[in-house]
């Protein structure tokens, strides 16, 4: 058995082998709890300014929470462990947060704009220090950490340097800090194959997320038919919205594949994870407008345009960006079902003025239905060619590389210079034994450049990957080192 400071020590998670999918951890749960009281309080200051300048504001602060989370569950998939100052970092993150969350109904305020701009930049700040750790811990993700240290630095600096400004002045500066960051990632394309992330984790934590906003659709239902006198009408548009909800729940994961996130290209795992901010930001205005529904109906009146635009408007966003996904997956049939859907929210929006609040639920919740009966008895959908969906999974060199047992306890030329090491590599080609780049001398990179052997594996306790020089990427094993032999050993991939 392995000592706990080897199994809970920093390391890349995600080229592991673990040989099962892995789900999201006791702390990344308790993680998300914060984030329901952020989406609350989001939701809450869009449902008391259903104006146009109160929906810009909802869009932009709700942006910022979940690209927060976004940050956050990302550097969990690569680094998660199990360490102590790991865990108080995150607790840390999750005290920030709770504070911007408090401080978002005042964000565009000139009172509470110092606060906002404040615990945004310690939210970012705990994230830095966070990639930092990995960067002097991880060396094999040191270059993809200081990407993002820099990304996130320059854009907190310019959050900062908001505080030196009046409105509106102070609001570009916080776009160009948020936009920085926002495209931190198209930076490091590059060094992506060299710092995987968990394709099996990801999905479960954007569906944890959606969950989240789902809920807070639930809720604002819930609340508002508790507000109001109960009545045929109310109680029935309660009923429906609550329909709705478990519509949008009922499309989001039966009917959006995350084949691009597993196996796409950049632009097409970047349209996933971009994309869901669509839809949940969607999801959420989607219950906003069920709560006013509801009061409205309450009061015998039609619903307003404010209401109508957060109800159907949202669904419509929802079903945008679910088709955007699909397309991007390069799943295209039946997408006149859910163009049909966008068509029936945004002609309820232009004409619900003309009809009672309980038809305009009725009629979007039917429109909501026909589609998930449309995607459930007609779906034909299957995993994309892999050639055509994305790269392949491994390199074509693993083929004539063989499995052997290490020579020696040390790098072979560090020994005999009587050098230090940091890590060592296994050539799968001869049995050479080098020293990682991290080290001094990084004899294994030198051995790949003198004998062109393309695939070194890591020899180091716990780890079960390989890297190729060639195609510049991971490559995970799941048989350990056999004896070395003459005759040539195949090694299994993941």
């Amino acid at each position: 058995m392995r000592p706990a400071r080897t199994i809970n020590r920093l390391r890349l998670r995600s080229i592991e082998n673990t040989g099962r999918e892995r789900h999201a951890s006791w702390l990344e749960l308790f993680f998300d709890l914060v984030f329901v009281f952020a989406v609350s309080r989001v939701a809450y200051s869009f449902s008391h300014d259903l104006t146009v300048g109160g929906a810009a504001h909802y869009f932009a602060v709700f942006a910022f929470v979940w690209w927060a989370w976004v940050g956050y569950a990302f550097y969990a998939n690569r680094f998660e462990s199990e360490e102590t100052i790991y865990r108080l970092l995150m607790f840390a993150g999750m005290l920030s947060v709770a504070v911007m969350a408090m401080s978002v109904h005042g964000a565009f305020t000139p009172e509470g704009a110092a606060a906002f701009t404040l615990s945004y930049v310690a939210v970012r700040a705990v994230l830095i220090i966070l990639y930092a750790r990995a960067a002097y811990h991880v060396p094999l993700a040191r270059e993809f950490c200081v990407r993002y240290i820099i990304g996130f630095s320059a854009g907190s600096g310019l959050w900062l340097s908001s505080l030196l400004f009046p409105a509106p002045a102070r609001y570009w500066l916080w776009a160009a800090g948020f936009a920085a960051e926002l495209f931190t990632p198209y930076l490091n394309n590059r060094i992506i194959n060299r710092t995987p992330f968990d394709t099996s984790h990801m999905p479960e934590r954007f569906g944890l997320f959606t969950i989240i906003v789902l809920g807070e659709a639930v809720i604002d239902v819930a609340t508002s038919a508790s507000q109001v006198d109960w009545s045929i009408p109310t109680v029935l548009t309660a009923a429906l919205g609550f329909g709705i909800a478990a519509a949008l729940w009922w499309i989001h994961f039966e009917f959006v594949e995350d084949y691009a996130l597993r196996r796409g290209r950049i632009w097409a795992r970047y349209a996933y994870i971009y994309g869901h901010y669509v839809m949940v930001a969607g999801v959420v205005a989607t219950g906003i407008g069920v709560e006013h529904a509801i009061r409205e109906a309450s009061l015998g009146e039609h619903l307003s345009l404010p209401t109508r635009s957060a109800l159907t408007g949202g669904c419509a966003l929802f079903l945008l960006a679910v088709t955007a996904i699909r397309l991007v997956s390069q799943i295209c049939h039946l997408i006149w079902t859910r163009t049909i859907a966008i068509t029936i929210a945004l002609a309820l929006l232009a004409t619900g003025w003309w009809l009672p609040p309980l038809a305009v639920v009725c009629v979007l919740l039917l429109a909501l239905a026909g589609e998930v009966w449309m995607e459930s008895r007609y779906d034909e959908s299957s995993e994309p060619d892999e050639s055509i969906a994305g790269p392949p999974v491994s390199c074509q060199h693993i083929k004539g590389a063989r499995s052997f047992e290490p020579k020696t306890n040390g790098c072979e030329e560090c020994l005999k210079g009587k050098q230090k090491w940091v890590h060592l590599r296994l050539c799968l080609t001869c049995g050479h034994v080098g020293c990682c780049d991290s080290s001094e001398h990084k004899h294994a990179s030198r051995h790949f450049r003198q004998t062109e052997h393309p695939v070194m594996k890591s020899i180091e306790p716990g780890e079960g990957w390989a890297w190729c020089y060639v195609d510049e990427m991971f490559v995970t094993l799941n048989t350990q080192p056999s004896p070395r032999t003459e005759d040539s050993t195949d090694l299994q991939l993941t």
